[in-house]
């Protein structure tokens, strides 16, 4: 499997550590939010292989390529159109999120409009790269960032703002029944790797999920799991961290560098995951571009610059929808729109899997 793949999985993981996935899976801590989870984290496995095994006969495809060949357009326009309309509203909660932190705990004197025009040009530059160029920049912010940001996670194991203790009051919950939202939400830190629907038209070799592969995508998916739910339960308390809004900022802020140029980490934590927070944004609105680009068949249409005009396009409409959420959405209804688009996580994964399922048995044929 492509180092990109993985690059994919992480950043989506670590996008959502401190987003609405972790307000969900506390919301339901005394509801089967463990025994969810540990499901989830076989399901989110079986999801990457799935996803793996069924592009394994199409190397240097996308999904829309693929789509386009094996299927009538009636069933293909639809789904990609649905694809789309996901991927889209995936970055656009993740950047409603951090535009809220950014207002609450950073620049809380700074006016909404302005944050807003701090995300346009930024994210739009990267929506309007080549595919290519965005996955050399996954791995360079996350050769930059991602040893910082390990750096302080694994550090909040061994401060001794955890009580352990509280962890342990916590897993008392397991044998509770299980929760579908919160196996939703859990699934969800599993689909990064799903952006190779665009971006595997520039992974050329046939890729393979093993052992070794399930091994480390189960590894990562320990460790987010373990880390996103128990340690800010550790550090805040079983019975206090369900009624905070963002439990991870305050968990970073039990962080201090006593030798360190800036004393308290949160400023340091916010901005580095705010940096991933933008690449995956981008990633997720740029699979967006592609799908909504393809249902409308802008490669068909005979105009210069077609590509540069469909983007540009479509992006101002990606940016009139965003601007207008943001500025409606409450924190009530970003949490409960984002229950209803985490629900609907599986359904999606299903159906893109019963589509792949056909296209490999039309290419057998």
């Amino acid at each position: 499997m492509s180092r990109f793949v993985y690059l994919l999985l992480i950043s989506n993981m670590i996008a959502n550590l401190i987003a609405s996935s972790p307000r969900i899976l506390f919301a339901k801590s005394e509801h089967g939010a463990i025994v969810t989870m540990i499901i989830a984290l076989f399901f989110g496995v079986f999801m990457n292989w799935a996803l793996i095994t069924s592009f394994k006969a199409f190397p240097g495809k996308s999904l829309p390529q693929i789509l386009t060949l094996y299927l009538s357009k009636w069933i293909a326009i639809p789904a990609l159109f649905i694809f789309g309309v996901i991927w889209y509203v995936s970055g656009l909660q993740t950047l409603i999120t951090y535009i809220d932190i950014l207002l609450r705990f950073i620049t809380p004197e700074m006016s909404i409009y302005l944050v807003i025009a701090m995300f346009i040009p930024v994210i739009t530059f990267g929506i309007i790269m080549q595919s290519r160029n965005i996955l050399f920049t996954i791995e360079l912010v996350f050769i930059l960032a991602l040893p910082v940001a390990a750096y302080y996670v694994i550090k909040l194991y061994f401060t001794e703002q955890v009580s352990w203790d509280q962890v342990a009051i916590a897993m008392t919950f397991i044998d509770n029944p299980p929760d579908y939202t919160v196996f939703s939400a859990t699934t969800y830190l599993f689909v990064g790797a799903f952006d190779i629907i665009i971006f595997n038209s520039l992974l050329k070799k046939k890729m393979t999920f093993g052992i070794k592969q399930a091994l480390i995508v189960f590894s990562l998916g320990v460790f987010m799991i373990f880390t996103t739910y128990f340690i800010p339960i550790g550090v805040l308390g079983f019975d206090q961290v369900e009624n905070i809004l963002y439990p991870w900022i305050l968990t970073s802020d039990s962080i201090r560098m006593k030798f360190g140029v800036i004393e308290r980490v949160i400023f340091i934590f916010l901005l580095l995951f705010l940096a991933i927070a933008f690449l995956n944004i981008t990633i997720h609105w740029h699979v967006a571009c592609k799908l909504f680009q393809s249902v409308f068949d802008i490669e068909k249409m005979k105009i210069k610059s077609r590509e540069k005009i469909s983007f540009m396009i479509v992006i101002v409409i990606f940016w009139l929808i965003a601007i207008y959420t943001t500025l409606k959405v409450t924190e009530y209804d970003l949490f409960l729109y984002s229950k209803y688009f985490f629900n609907s996580i599986p359904i999606v994964f299903i159906g893109l899997m019963i589509i792949m399922l056909v296209v490999n048995r039309r290419v057998k044929s």
